[in-house]
């Protein structure tokens, strides 16, 4: 979205590192999802403070918390 975007920019100019994170999962087509985590891998790669890869969750289907807990437990 246009607003992520804008945040992203600002947080490359900072150098402050972030991550990013799918939300919903579970209300994407499960042939829509791999198609989607690719596009948004592939703009990741123009933003340098962006980690290269992306966390993608359900909350309701439970799925990529774990991974988004270990990956919150790093910065702590």
């Amino acid at each position: 979205m246009k607003n992520d975007l804008e945040i992203m920019e600002i947080l490359d100019k900072a150098a402050a590192p972030y991550q990013i994170v799918l939300t919903k999962i579970d209300k994407i087509k499960p042939t829509g999802l791999p198609k989607l985590i690719e596009a948004t891998e592939t703009g990741i790669k123009k933003h340098p403070a962006a980690f290269p890869t992306l966390i993608a969750t359900s909350s309701e289907k439970n799925k990529g918390l774990d991974e988004l807990k270990a990956a919150i437990v790093q910065f702590v």
